[in-house]
């Protein structure tokens, strides 16, 4: 199966990208909200009562309200009012021009995964940056599943207690039960290392069909 190929182009000269990566989750999940419709405080804790779960990240009420009003401080968002027919006005959070600009920003920034298989930092790349298009999806995808072909052997099985956690006086029983839950939780990680690389592996060709597809109905 021909692979697609997805390059990136490089910077102009004498123009310094910034490092979008340095947004924190929150910044990113906001952001990205408000880049497809205005929402107020409560919408955004209804997606993440409903979503979050999906990239791994929660926050508190109190948290989201925290990081709108920093928004507006930075100038990357402006509330409006949002009248009611019962009770008190809501905010209206909408992104502004620079907002944008930082999204994008953090969006054409170069993904570097953390050694965590499951970190969230992943799952927040794909749904957020993903969007920008397939090819861009694909390039994450591609970029993760290197970086743990690369970093498998770390997860490979662990059978052996290091002397500070056997200790001198464990019996042969005590010794085997904390060695054998070594390697349960070994084989766990095992496991779900194999199973992610294996998502990572369907999506890339899942991925790469889906722009050979978009490039043939571009061609006719």
């Amino acid at each position: 199966m021909a692979r697609v190929t997805v390059e990136k182009e490089a910077a102009p000269k004498g123009i310094r990208v910034e490092p979008g990566a340095s947004l924190g989750r929150l910044e990113v999940i906001l952001l990205s909200l408000l880049s497809t419709s205005a929402r107020t405080g409560y919408d955004v804790r209804k997606w993440l009562d409903r979503h979050g779960a999906y990239v791994g990240y929660s926050a508190q009420t109190s948290q989201i309200y925290r990081q709108l009003g920093k928004l507006v401080d930075r100038e990357w968002a402006f509330p409006v009012p949002d009248p009611r027919n019962s009770g008190p006005d809501a905010k209206l959070y909408q992104l502004t021009d620079e907002g944008r600009r930082k999204l994008q920003e953090w969006i054409d920034s170069p993904y570097e995964p953390p050694l965590r298989p499951l970190d969230p930092d992943f799952q927040v790349r794909l749904r957020f940056a993903g969007t920008d298009s397939p090819e861009k999806a694909l390039e994450l995808v591609r970029t993760e599943l290197q970086f743990r072909r690369e970093h498998r052997q770390d997860h490979m099985f662990t059978t052996e207690l290091a002397e500070q956690d056997s200790g001198p006086d464990l019996d042969e029983d005590e010794r085997y039960w904390r060695e054998e839950l070594l390697r349960l939780q070994s084989e766990r990680g095992l496991y779900m290392v194999n199973s992610l690389m294996a998502w990572l592996e369907a999506t890339e060709i899942r991925l790469e069909a889906i722009i050979r597809q978009r490039n043939l109905k571009r061609a006719r």
